[in-house]
């Protein structure tokens, strides 16, 4: 850039302080005016150097404010993360003495954990070997009480139907249980049953209905002297019926209708003697009786001891079906053969019933009813020695 001076503008001379004289100063502008065309670039020149100096100062100025200030923060932030930093440490020395501390409590915990667990364990294998042994014992008592029941069923009654119906049910309990420590028990009610099962009964409900039909026959068949239940015959100053009369033959039944009358009055004289024999036989036959009797005092029973010989006969079939509940051969044999000998001595042997009565109490008394009972001594001896050797093993556990 050039300054363009117009040629007509008028210099202003300036005078220099200090100047020696008036007179030379058209000589000074004139020298001036060639130097001041001259340095006309360097004055900007200089300003924009003075500027940028100015500016870079400035500039450093401000960027060593800027670092300083920098420098004060960083300072800061060092002294709070010295700080943080020694306040971390203290934590974490803290934190590392706490965690040793909880790690040494872990520690005793654990230790109380394993106490606890070690005691828990053999505190349930003690409930579980005492809830076995009491289980078992419970079973045992069970099936003894089944055996026990069995047993008095042979022995009282003779009931072998409900023995075994007991060892079954006992059989039963001990296969849902599934212990093996009772294997032995078990096979030895499986033998029981067995032996239960192949024992020959008897027919109690059969023989029971042949006795009450006994017991009907003796009420219904008549006695040798009349009574109020069967009157044989007419009792004593009392007239006996009336028999039917024959029946009349007709003495012209063989004539023929045209026949002479001649012919039939000697048909009818010829049957006079067989009609009044025929009306004779019928009058006497009622007053005379024949009949063969072994015991004369049977002839001489009153009524009432009449009843009283049917009330013994019952009264001793009472006690021949009780001895047959009781499974008593001898007095079973004992009081149906007095039945047979009272039938015998003191009834009628014409009549049907008696014979019937006769031969069902014969029949009766050969019926054998001395049946052998077995037992269940094997089932019983084997509870027994599961109690001595089982539950006291459990027990000592």
């Amino acid at each position: 850039m050039t300054d363009k001076t117009p040629a007509t503008d008028p210099v202003v001379p300036t005078a220099a302080p200090g100047a020696s004289a008036p007179a030379s100063a058209p000589a000074d502008s004139v020298k001036a005016r060639p130097a001041k065309r001259g340095s006309g670039p360097l004055v900007p020149a200089l300003i924009i150097l003075i500027l940028l100096a100015a500016g870079l100062g400035y500039a450093l100025w401000m960027q060593r404010t800027q670092f300083v200030s920098a420098g004060r923060e960083v300072a800061t932030r060092l002294e709070t993360l010295t700080a943080d930093l020694a306040q971390a440490r203290k934590d974490t020395r803290e934190a590392l003495a706490l965690a040793q501390a909880q790690a040494g409590r872990v520690g005793e915990l654990e230790d109380t954990v394993r106490e606890t667990q070690s005691q828990y364990s053999a505190l349930q294998l003690a409930w579980q070997n005492f809830n076995d042994s009491a289980s078992d014992e419970l079973l045992a008592n069970d099936v003894e009480r089944l055996l026990t029941i069995a047993n008095q069923q042979l022995r009282l009654a003779g009931n072998v139907s409900n023995a075994i119906v007991a060892l079954e049910t006992a059989q039963s309990r001990l296969a849902r249980a599934d212990r093996p420590r009772f294997s032995s028990l078990q096979q030895s009610i499986n033998g029981d049953l067995d032996r239960l099962r192949a024992v020959s009964t008897v027919d109690i409900p059969a023989l029971s209905a042949r006795i009450d039909r006994l017991v009907a026959l003796i009420g219904k068949a008549p006695l040798l002297v009349p009574d109020a239940a069967a009157p044989g015959v007419a009792p004593a100053g009392e007239s006996a019926p009336a028999a039917a009369p024959a029946p009349a033959v007709d003495p012209l039944a063989g004539l023929p209708a045209d026949a002479p009358w001649w012919q039939r009055w000697r048909a009818e004289m010829a049957s006079w003697p067989g009609r009044a024999g025929s009306a004779l036989a019928h009058e006497l036959g009622g007053l005379i009786t024949i009949q063969r009797v072994d015991e004369p005092a049977a002839l001489l029973l009153s009524p009432e001891q009449a009843d009283q010989v049917r009330g013994t006969l019952r009264q001793r079939l009472l006690t021949a079906q009780l001895a047959m509940l009781m499974r008593q051969p001898a007095v079973w044999k004992s009081e149906l053969d007095n039945v047979g000998v009272t039938l015998a001595k003191y009834f009628d042997g014409r009549s049907p019933d008696t014979v019937a009565a006769q031969t069902l109490a014969r029949e009766l008394a050969q019926t054998d009813i001395a049946v052998r009972m077995p037992e269940v001594a094997d089932s019983l001896n084997a509870v027994a020695a599961l109690r001595a050797a089982g539950f006291k093993t459990s027990g000592q556990d």
